[in-house]
């Protein structure tokens, strides 16, 4: 139950200064105004000058220095992939709470050893996966709540570029690949988007196209739900033509996001005011004219403002602080790691998981 006291500032500290550590995390932290930001952990001392620099937090090279002198109540974990564990266990022994970037972990195994330290130390831990609250999503969800297109029966989503990787993101051994990178995004918004419709079966194959490493850069997914909805993934780093981002397909029209714009683009008819239609259960076609119909078509743009845009970190400190409910649950992060193992199980095998 949330407190109605002003709790005192969460205590917090940083590890890891790369891309999304540096870019995103160190800043949210020293912005929010329920944390004071202690400490940041990193190797490279260059990193840990800039910290400094920028946010006046002092730098530790070691994770374990920094956890035993500045006694953090929130640790935030942007390492590397295949550190997250290791990185939450040390925070959790330290009596911290947990925020950690996605993917949380690299198997549902490692996911539920961190669950069971943070379990052992009374500690909440929690995945970083602002997708789900983004607003075109949440559009798109308003939209059908509404049955504008009516029900769904398939959705395609994209994420593509071209860009010869060659960072750590490349290697298997680092647990990078677009698998645990963009699609832990995707299937994310997917779980969100059908949350009352669990996945059925799960076909995926992946490729090492344009990427420097071994890992894949090129992930195709095919979802069935328990009802059918068809979902078509495509994450890849190897297209050098854009790729529709959204084309969610109803009964009785469609949306497409356009990202340019910041809108999505709803097509649709009303089913009530459609014209009476006949069928013809000859062989013979009358006047031996194509099926075609007008239909009452009507369009409709949805603006997605950008002011709207929920901020991950506010409700990551109503977690933590104030005792509310989380953005993702435990169970919901179990589910999308084991969806992610799905699609690489599938992908190895070559058949429907």
């Amino acid at each position: 139950m949330a407190s109605s006291e002003s709790p005192a500032p969460l205590r917090t500290t940083l590890i890891g200064l790369g891309r999304i550590g540096f870019g995103y995390h160190a800043p949210a932290i020293a912005n929010h105004p329920g944390l004071v930001f202690v400490g940041v952990a990193d190797p490279l001392p260059d990193r840990r000058a800039e910290a400094t620099d920028q946010w006046n937090v002092h730098g530790f090279e070691s994770v374990e220095d920094m956890l035993r002198e500045t006694h953090p109540d929130l640790v935030v974990v942007a390492s590397p992939t295949s550190f997250h564990q290791k990185h939450a266990c040390a925070a959790f022994a330290h009596g911290a709470h947990v925020l950690c970037d996605k993917p949380v972990a690299r198997s549902v195994a490692e996911f539920d050893l961190m669950l069971a330290a943070a379990a052992k130390t009374k500690r909440r831990f929690l995945a970083y996966q602002p997708y789900r609250l983004k607003t075109e999503l949440r559009i798109l969800r308003e939209l059908l709540a509404r049955n504008v297109i009516g029900p769904i029966y398939a959705v395609k989503r994209a994420n593509s570029s071209y860009v010869r990787r060659a960072d750590w993101q490349a290697f298997r051994a680092n647990g990078g690949g677009l698998l645990n990178n963009y699609a832990s995004h995707h299937l994310d918004e997917m779980m969100a988007l059908l949350a009352q419709d669990p996945i059925r079966s799960v076909f995926c194959q992946t490729r090492s196209v344009a990427t420097i490493g071994d890992a894949e850069d090129v992930v195709k997914i095919v979802l069935v739900t328990t009802n059918g909805v068809l979902v078509d993934l495509d994450i890849t780093q190897a297209s050098a033509q854009p790729i529709s981002p959204w084309q969610v397909f109803g009964s009785h029209g469609a949306a497409t996001w356009d990202a340019a714009a910041g809108l999505w683009r709803v097509r649709y008819y009303i089913p009530e005011e459609a014209p009476v239609l006949s069928a013809e259960r000859g062989l013979a076609a009358a006047n031996r004219k194509y099926a075609h119909e007008d239909l009452p078509w009507r369009e409709l743009t949805v603006e997605a403002d950008s002011a709207s845009e929920v901020d991950y970190y506010e409700l990551a400190w109503r977690h933590f602080a104030l005792g509310e409910a989380p953005p993702i649950t435990t169970d919901e992060m179990r589910q999308l790691l084991r969806l992610i193992e799905r699609c690489r199980e599938s992908a190895n095998t070559g058949k429907v998981a």
